[in-house]
């Protein structure tokens, strides 16, 4: 159990980039299902896994970290990080509702509009 306290600033800083990688390992053979085709331009060409507008990576880790906040200090939480990514990966668990799964130039259009 590795447990840890910090900021949810710092956790963003210091476990997201793990976090991120889990979910690109988990994607990757939804990528491999879709042969490759970006969902929007139907292009087949290297796959980016885009978050649905409202359920990005940060904003789905501070949803499910607001229950691990201190009460003597709610800028901080306190969880062990195992089981958090497990909860994170489940909250991604449906893959369509989470991604789009599109080419860089359709992912970078995407993110852009509002």
């Amino acid at each position: 159990m590795a447990e840890i306290i910090c900021t949810v600033n710092e956790f963003h800083k210091y476990i997201g980039p793990r976090i991120r990688n889990s979910i690109q390992y988990m994607t990757k053979r939804r990528k491999k299902e879709l042969n490759h085709l970006c969902q929007i331009c139907k292009e087949k060409r290297e796959l980016e896994a885009a978050h649905v507008k409202g359920k990005t990576r940060k904003v789905m880790i501070e949803i499910l970290i607001n229950k691990y906040r201190l009460e003597e200090d709610k800028n901080k939480v306190k969880l062990d990080i195992d089981k958090f990514e497990k909860e994170l990966l489940a909250a991604h668990k449906h893959i369509e509702e989470c991604f789009k799964f599109l080419c860089s130039q359709c992912h970078i259009k995407y993110d852009s509009e509002k």
